[in-house]
């Protein structure tokens, strides 16, 4: 098994993450933020002292989270009203939505392919499309679409994309999420399979939500959580979903990529520290004292 950190859930400045996470014997990492950048729209100088930063540490970006698709996807045609001024204001809204899918098709997509393969990463996590409030269901064709096309430009540049599950969008669980990847059958798109966003959206990650994607899951986030007494629905350090038993099948499943610590708590070096350690006891329930975890916690 091997572990990675995603790096801002550390430390808004990528140096700092990196720096943390060798010392505690992680050499490899998720690049999403840059203190206020997002991946991969960071200056040349942020791009130079990164690649200083990973040759001081020799440590690997393994994936990047540019946040594709990652918005709600646009009608192909604006809404039409009897009064004009309110048809107006429904254009000006669509033509800004649309404006921003086709940043993201047509320059994010492409930007950020080729800065994966500058860092030598070989995955590229993507969304898929917030519902913006329609109900859960299968997948609008034209979303399907637009990830065949962009599961295409990825595989030509010798990259995978993988869609996370996420409440709210429209790959969510485990089964819709593998409805989405199965219906667009091309392998440059397969899944990054994260049980605590499966868990908000109502989904039983392990065992259920993970027999949905089982055979699509090329990367992990690791994060907990937990429904609280009043209802709500929480991100913790320790939750409800049943780790063992998911990285126990990841093992009988011979997975061969990455769990990528991703705590979404605070304070994060603490927790993202322990979250780690927990992470190295469950791979070691898992498959044994001294299993396939690659680095001992230091």
């Amino acid at each position: 098994m091997k572990i990675s950190i995603v790096t801002d859930e550390l430390s808004a400045d990528p140096e700092t993450a990196i720096e943390l996470g060798v010392q505690w014997g992680v050499q490899c990492f998720e690049l999403r933020g840059y203190f206020n950048d997002r991946v991969p729209m960071f200056s040349h100088y942020q791009r130079q002292h990164l690649r200083d930063v990973l040759d001081r540490y020799e440590a690997r970006i393994i994936a990047i989270g540019p946040g594709l698709f990652k918005m709600p996807l646009p009608p192909p045609q604006p809404a039409h009203f009897s009064l004009s001024w309110m048809g107006q204001a429904a254009y000006q809204t669509w033509a800004e939505a649309r404006r921003m899918f086709e940043q993201h098709l047509n320059e994010l997509l492409p930007r950020s392919l080729e800065y994966a393969s500058e860092l030598g990463a070989e995955k590229v996590v993507i969304f898929g499309f917030d519902r913006g409030g329609a109900p859960a269901g299968a997948a609008p064709d034209e979303l399907l679409d637009v990830l065949t096309t962009a599961a295409q430009t990825a595989h030509a540049a010798g990259r995978q994309l993988l869609l996370e599950n996420e409440a709210g969008f429209w790959a969510d669980t485990g089964a819709r999420t593998a409805a989405i990847v199965q219906a667009v059958n091309h392998p440059g798109l397969a899944i990054n399979w994260d049980p605590g966003n499966a868990f908000f959206a109502g989904d039983c990650p392990y065992p259920n939500g993970y027999q949905e994607v089982r055979n699509w899951v090329r990367h992990v986030h690791v994060k907990d959580a937990r429904r609280l007494p009043n209802g709500a629905l929480a991100y913790v350090d320790e939750g409800q979903i049943d780790w063992p038993g998911q990285i126990q099948a990841l093992i009988q499943d011979d997975f061969r990529g990455y769990l990528s610590v991703e705590t979404h708590l605070t304070p994060k070096v603490a927790e993202a520290r322990a979250s780690v350690q927990r992470l190295r006891q469950w791979i070691d329930q898992a498959a044994g004292a001294g299993g396939n975890n690659d680095a001992e916690v230091s």
